[in-house]
């Protein structure tokens, strides 16, 4: 018996984009002092991970005040076994949440080893200053 539910899931294309926000402690300064990704910035072992599909959006509205944004392809999760799918937010003004037409996540459970493809696979979109 085919779940219905997962029929109504879009899966995002291969060769599309996608925005991470960067929070400072994933951020890493090399020797040679040019700046590394942490793979923390994809390790959520509680849940699913946020991203903005970049043809849906722009770097400077997807960043929302994080100090940096880096950019994958949607291929680099998707080759590990991780789907990426389509997850619009809608807004809701009486709780604060602003309409996000371009949210995806990056499902299933993510290991150390996964994450850190991602975030060598990531390059930075929006540098922190």
């Amino acid at each position: 018996m085919d779940d219905d539910s997962t029929q109504d899931i879009q899966q995002v294309d291969d060769d599309e984009a996608l925005f991470r926000r960067v929070i400072q402690i994933w951020i890493q300064k090399k020797d040679d002092g040019t700046l590394k990704l942490s793979s923390a910035s994809y390790n959520q072992r509680t849940g699913d991970i946020s991203v903005d599909i970049a043809s849906k959006t722009t770097p400077e509205k997807s960043i929302k005040g994080a100090p940096a944004l880096v950019e994958l392809l949607a291929k680099v999760p998707k080759d590990l076994g991780h789907p990426v799918v389509e997850a619009p937010i809608e807004e809701d003004l009486e709780c604060g949440i602003e309409a996000n037409p371009a949210h995806a996540l990056i499902t299933g459970k993510m290991n150390k080893a996964h994450a850190k493809k991602l975030a060598v696979a990531s390059s930075w979109a929006i540098l922190p200053c």
